[in-house]
């Protein structure tokens, strides 16, 4: 048994989140030289849009890590897992494989904010260091944000997982900005906000909505560059509700929309020569 191999292996659980409770079946799996397993944890947690810190562990989340090994040497590989998460509030469960290369070792709390719907930024290699070694690149992390489509699934069964890196242009400070969000007006209570948004949490606090300060639950989303904002019910207010001013000229520009096109048409429609005038009634008429 290549024991370097092992530690390696055991380290690698360990810094995904997951611990050393499957140290001893991985040691004993990888003594009897089986080619090919799969092992196993659940863990219970608590819905990630709670504040309260006894509430019940409510989500069930179910990890299958598959190792194989190597056909040239004694030495096994961990390149993926999968992940399924059972929430009391959701009727279906949602699952999904993350292969460590290819999606920047997604850890166990990042899989569980992934299914629960909410995106989370981390630096990353875009490229393998090997690769930018040889070709004498230095080796640089860039931020990307991190979002699974849940509602749509892949040829393979997996939600597409989404990156957006910084030129497609999402920008959080100028994004909190926009919203009437009270108590950010601090570089402390700023700087507390984006760190909690960038981790993939909910931030928790207070909205100016028509005349009322409500207090609400925001998530960030990268895909199209907005917040999502809950009431205290974590139902979703709706950006026409926030900002009716928009929603109304948006309204106006619908209904007026129209009546320029049809307007614009027939200035712009030619003469068509193949319709025929209508006939002009004359004072003799046909008898029979």
């Amino acid at each position: 048994m290549n024991e370097n191999n092992l530690e390696y292996l055991k380290k690698t659980l360990e810094g995904l989140g997951f611990g050393t409770k499957l140290n001893d079946v991985l040691e004993t799996a990888i003594r009897r030289e089986i080619p090919k397993f799969n092992l196993g944890i659940t863990s219970q947690r608590r819905p990630l849009d709670t504040t309260d810190i006894n509430a019940p562990k409510t989500d069930h989340l179910s990890f299958w890590f598959n190792f194989n090994r190597s056909k040239d040497s004694d030495m096994y590989f961990l390149n993926n897992y999968d992940v399924m998460l059972t929430q009391a509030k959701s009727t279906a469960p949602r699952s999904q494989n993350f292969d460590l290369a290819r999606d920047h070792r997604v850890t166990a709390l990042q899989a569980h904010k992934l299914l629960s719907g909410l995106s989370f930024k981390k630096e990353v290699y875009p490229r393998s260091r090997e690769e930018n070694q040889q070709q004498g690149v230095p080796s640089e992390k860039t931020p990307i944000w991190f979002k699974l489509s849940l509602d749509i699934t892949d040829a393979y069964g997996n939600h597409p997982l989404r990156t957006f890196r910084p030129e497609y242009g999402f920008d959080l400070v100028e994004t909190l900005g926009k919203y009437p969000l009270k108590g950010l007006d601090t570089p402390e209570k700023l700087k507390e906000a984006i760190i909690t948004l960038q981790n993939g949490n909910y931030y928790h606090g207070e909205m100016v909505i028509g005349k009322k300060t409500v207090p609400v639950a925001i998530a960030a989303n990268p895909q199209i560059k907005r917040l999502n904002v809950y009431d205290k019910n974590m139902i979703e207010i709706r950006d026409e509700v926030i900002f009716p001013e928009k929603a109304r000229a948006k309204a106006v520009e619908s209904q007026q929309s129209p009546a320029q096109d049809r307007a614009t048409s027939q200035a712009a429609q030619p003469e068509q020569p193949w319709v025929q005038e209508p006939e002009q009634e004359t004072g003799n008429k046909r008898g029979r």
